[in-house]
């Protein structure tokens, strides 16, 4: 069997087709063109405004021409996540789908379907063969990276007041609330000069962590590498004078970072060694199952100059400091994370280097506080901070019209009653909500795991019933 052959065939056509085309956030300009294209060809009004989005309107099947209208929406822009020894462009490649029984994934990089799902059923429905009231489709871009394509929209022509937001994941489960969230860039400016005679240069590797979405999955006890990697560089400088001379971790400030690594000229390589074995024995001692791959590594390397060994502690200090992982749980749901945070990436700069922390909370106030705790960290470091990109939650609202509508068509599809449920990771629903307060909304989607890393898998079987879930609630609108 090969995707080409699974059902519903026009949903994974329509997968496969823009998974050849590259999408990474701030990259979508080719698959909104692709999807603008076909819907204008399938006989329906579509634009793309100035963020980038794509916007259709698409008419009532027959029968339907009274039934109020309802909005399908999803984000065109995924998550690109690598594998170390994968190589892949995703400015050109293709993503190569691999097929084995129910799952589906990509060779050796995340597979998107965190949000090709949306785009692929959306097309579909376009296609025709469902019937439907009159229908807005949204295709929205960089959601992946701070949900600017859902700021930019101007909502004040859309004519509905239901949608089915899909781009949650989890089969039977209806999202109906969600965290906010807001993105922390701290610049930590510094020198360097020649290492000096009697340093050993050495790099210390952090890899093999499972990583996953910093929202979905901050809750399962997975270790973030900068944080690793920071507490076991700051262990090892009490044993020998360090100067750094680069450091590097993580891509993506909504993955859980998987890998971190920090070249480093030390006075007692002997000493170094033996107290980086020491913590990463306590570390790997500590680890969930899913972070069982762990491995700390130190082996000589080479490098011509580094920052001064107070900068360096600084630095290692700021990056020990900064807040990784829960920092709360839900008062009212149970089991729900309320606060949390991921030091997500560490990269070079012109004028030394930046680190970027993600920051999540369902409290407005929390999330207030987390900033200042950043912020806190920042000042003592002698580091400039600046936060980006705040977008607010979205308040669940129970019992509403969609989500009777939906538990309905569960019983129809899936047998068995639906589970209405928030989320710890943010939703373009939260947005729209703040420019249409009246809009009724719900979120689904299929059984997808390991989201915003190479080991995302999709259930081929899970998508056909979500496809037979919503075209089962069109047709009782």
């Amino acid at each position: 069997m090969t995707y080409e052959t699974l059902e519903p065939k026009k949903v994974f056509s329509y997968f496969k087709a823009i998974s050849d085309i590259p999408r990474g956030s701030g990259n979508e300009a080719e698959v909104a063109r692709y999807v603008c294209d076909t819907a204008r060809a399938l006989g329906h009004e579509a634009h793309i405004d100035g963020a980038g989005n794509v916007f259709v309107s698409a008419k009532a099947t027959e029968g339907y021409e009274n039934s109020a209208p309802i909005m399908l929406q999803g984000h065109l822009d995924m998550v690109c996540e690598a594998n170390r020894d994968t190589v892949h462009d995703f400015t050109r490649d293709p993503i190569e789908l691999v097929l084995t029984g129910d799952l589906l994934r990509a060779n050796g990089t995340t597979l998107g379907a965190d949000n090709g799902v949306a785009v692929a059923i959306m097309l579909a429905i376009l296609e025709g063969g469902v019937p439907h009231p009159a229908l807005e489709c949204l295709f929205t871009t960089e959601e992946e990276t701070g949900l600017s394509g859902m700021s930019g929209f101007d909502a004040s022509g859309v004519k509905s007041r239901r949608l089915i937001n899909i781009d949650s994941a989890g089969e039977a489960e209806a999202t109906v609330s969600c965290a906010g969230g807001v993105r922390s860039h701290v610049y930590f400016d510094f020198d360097k000069a020649a290492i000096s005679e009697g340093y050993t240069v050495c790099t210390l590797g952090v890899k093999g962590l499972f990583g996953g979405h910093s929202g979905e999955d901050i809750g399962l006890g997975r270790m973030g590498a900068l944080s690793v990697g920071a507490r076991v560089l700051y262990s090892a400088m009490k044993s020998s004078d360090v100067r750094i001379a680069s450091i590097e971790g993580g891509s993506r400030d909504n993955a859980i970072p998987r890998e971190f690594f920090a070249v480093c000229a030390v006075s007692d390589y002997a000493a170094f060694s033996d107290s980086v074995k020491a913590e990463a024995d306590k570390v790997k001692a500590e680890v969930v199952p899913d972070d069982a791959s762990l491995e700390i590594t130190l082996c000589v390397s080479a490098a011509d100059s580094a920052m001064s060994s107070e900068k360096s502690r600084t630095l290692i200090s700021l990056l020990r400091t900064l807040p990784h992982g829960v920092r709360g749980m839900s008062r009212t749901v149970e089991g729900l994370v309320e606060t949390s945070s991921n030091v997500a990436v560490i990269r070079p700069t012109d004028s030394g280097c930046e680190i970027v922390v993600s920051s999540r909370s369902s409290v407005s106030s929390k999330l207030d506080d987390m900033e200042n705790l950043v912020e806190a960290a920042g000042s003592l470091a002698g580091a400039h901070v600046e936060h980006v990109g705040r977008y607010p939650g979205w308040d669940h609202t129970e019992g509403s019209d969609m989500q009777s509508r939906y538990l309905d068509s569960c019983k129809t599809v899936f047998g068995r009653d639906g589970k209405i449920i928030g989320i710890h990771a943010g939703l373009e629903c939260g947005l729209l909500k703040s420019k249409l307060p009246d809009m009724d909304m719900i979120s689904i989607g299929p059984d997808i795991k390991n989201l915003h890393s190479p080991d995302e898998v999709l259930s081929v079987s899970s998508l056909a019933r979500l496809w037979d879930l919503i075209v089962d609630m069109l047709k009782k609108m």
